[in-house]
């Protein structure tokens, strides 16, 4: 099966795209062209020089495949701008051809959850503002079926392992300021998926012909920012110290960002377990930083 992939130089689309290729499918990654140079030619994968904003690439890549798997951003101010353009651009080239279009969203549309674990059931009434427009592209991509197009949109908590994901900013930021801090009490729990099993996921929707909708992505471990600020103190200490940082001045630093870290966002993935046989069974946050995998690096960039 040829797959055009996005996200690929980043974090889980790069563990996304090795899976695909082990798997005997054939990766055409969409990444912009500064990276090209610097991209070693590999079996099973093809390099195509393009952004979001690059309609015309988009449609012919997409139509020359039989599956697209979304999962880049652009991670700026253009973000929803630049997502809008290319899930039209797939669109309209999936468009009554059957193929499967799998975009990728984040546990935090669901916003607080309040300590009671959220399902894809449930319609999101109040999403976060911050992440809303990515619960109407969910919606959006899911309603291609109507269109020919089997859409599908993966809802991942807070993702982790090989030194990537969201702890490197934090084991950065550490490292450089001898302070590993955490917002507020930092006793809200989130979610997490090491990239592995999520990566399984991702080829398991594009695989199984009757996989469409919305599906969680989460493993059974949850945590609050206190116990991995502590977990990366101990492991990249000494001469880090864990540090309470008060919701208002990090507001300043961080603006509305810092109250997004703040939210109680748990997950559950049985929708993915019971249809798809997915297992999302890999080692958690804390053995992933035992075994030294980000001290020894590199780490590596959540999307790009």
């Amino acid at each position: 099966m040829k797959v055009l992939m996005t996200g690929c130089t980043g974090h889980a689309g790069n563990h996304a795209l090795n899976h695909f290729v082990n798997n005997g499918h054939e990766v055409h990654a969409l990444v912009r062209s500064h990276h090209i140079p610097n991209l070693e030619e590999r079996e099973n994968v093809k390099w195509v020089a393009g952004g979001f904003a690059d309609t015309e690439i988009i449609s012919e890549t997409a139509d020359e495949c039989d599956a697209v798997v979304h999962i880049g951003a652009s991670h700026d101010e253009e973000m929803e701008k630049l997502d809008t353009n290319f899930i039209l651009a797939v669109e309209e080239a999936l468009k009554d051809t059957g193929k499967v279009f799998v975009t990728t969203s984040a546990s935090v549309v669901y916003n607080d959850t309040k300590g009671v674990p959220r399902d894809e059931s449930e319609p999101i009434e109040n999403p976060h503002p911050l992440r809303a427009w990515r619960a109407r592209h969910d919606l959006q991509v899911v309603a291609m079926s109507e269109n020919g197009i089997r859409g599908a949109s993966v809802r991942p908590g807070l993702i982790y392992g090989h030194a990537g994901g969201w702890l490197t900013g934090l084991i950065f930021r550490a490292r450089e300021s001898g302070k590993s801090l955490h917002i507020g009490e930092g006793t809200n729990l989130v979610s997490t998926i090491h990239v592995d099993p999520l990566s399984d996921l991702y080829l398991k929707i594009v695989t199984n012909e009757s996989a469409q909708g919305i599906y969680n992505a989460a493993s059974d471990e949850v945590t609050c920012s206190k116990d991995y600020a502590t977990l990366i103190a101990d492991y990249f200490g000494p001469g880090i110290e864990v540090v309470h940082w008060p919701l208002e001045e990090a507001r300043e630093a961080l603006g509305e960002l810092a109250d997004l870290s703040c939210i109680e966002c748990i997950i559950t993935s049985d929708r993915a377990r019971s249809e798809l046989g997915w297992l999302p069974i890999a080692p958690s946050v804390a053995t992933e930083l035992s075994r030294g995998t980000y001290r020894t690096g590199p780490l590596v960039p959540y999307s790009h």
